[in-house]
């Protein structure tokens, strides 16, 4: 994908960490917090905000919003 930024996200988790953290919040039924872990998951894989949003069912200037929050956390 020639011209595509991808964000850095701050790895605030290894990806073991967010693994079991995805798996702890979808067994509390949190749907919205894992489409957030996963969106942020996506970024760790190295994907951009938009294929990182698409991935979870939202758009980019939604994905971006969340990745913003994650680094900032």
């Amino acid at each position: 994908m020639a011209g595509v930024r991808r964000f850095e996200v701050v790895e605030h988790l290894s990806n073991t960490e967010l693994n079991q953290a995805i798996e702890e919040v979808q067994k509390a039924d949190e749907t919205r917090f894992v489409r957030r872990l996963c969106c942020v998951k996506n970024l760790y894989d190295r994907k951009t905000q938009q294929q990182a949003g698409e991935a979870v069912g939202v758009s980019q200037p939604t994905s971006s919003r969340w990745a913003r929050a994650w680094n900032e956390s």
